[in-house]
């Protein structure tokens, strides 16, 4: 016969079947999983650090004269810069530059490796407001905008603004930097 439980009276607690408990995972599925999970994160790195693209980029690799130079081929090498200062890509943003045609290259790219030890976060922002050229040479002019984050421990972000001129040069290799004006902007 069965019984009704009268109102307000709880049900009995069901007793576990330990056929059907959860088990406890060994300490090798632990170890496994770990490591399933380390390799994802360095595939993601690895990948994140091949996210910048390489300085010979489609509009940069193929040689042009100065009357292909626009406003694009100008935004490409300005982006291609932006990418290498926010990424912290100095062995790129130093292929940016022409080294035999930039004056004072060395203290350029010493500048820029005290500012990447300085700096551990880099927003760096630009917007072009003027491109001319003449033969090979090319100057623009753009307002920048940047948010740097200090490295040491009580970190305050700087925010700097300028109007910078961006000296380039046409190379084999495309157009490249040659100078930057002013270069303090990175040193202040």
């Amino acid at each position: 016969m069965h019984k009704s439980l009268a109102f307000g009276t709880r049900h009995p607690m069901p007793i576990p079947d330990p056929r059907r408990s959860a088990k406890v995972p060994s300490p090798l599925a632990i170890s496994i999983v770990a490591l399933l999970l380390l390799w994802t994160c360095l595939a993601q790195l690895r990948l994140t650090a091949q996210d910048a693209p390489p300085i010979d980029s489609p509009a940069q690799s193929r040689p042009s004269t100065s009357s292909d130079l626009s406003d694009e081929v100008v935004r490409d090498v300005l982006s291609n810069f932006q990418r290498c200062i926010e990424g912290h890509y100095l062995d790129r943003l130093l292929e940016t530059f022409d080294a035999e045609s930039t004056k004072d290259y060395p203290q350029i790219r010493d500048q820029f490796v005290a500012f990447f030890r300085l700096h551990e976060n880099v927003k760096f922002r630009y917007q072009l407001l003027q491109v001319t050229s003449e033969k090979d040479v090319a100057f623009a002019t753009a307002d920048v905008e940047m948010d740097a984050l200090p490295s040491d421990e009580l970190p305050t972000e700087q925010r700097r603004t300028a109007q910078m001129r961006f000296q380039m040069k046409l190379t084999p290799k495309g157009w490249r930097l040659t100078g930057l004006k002013p270069m303090d902007f990175f040193t202040q």
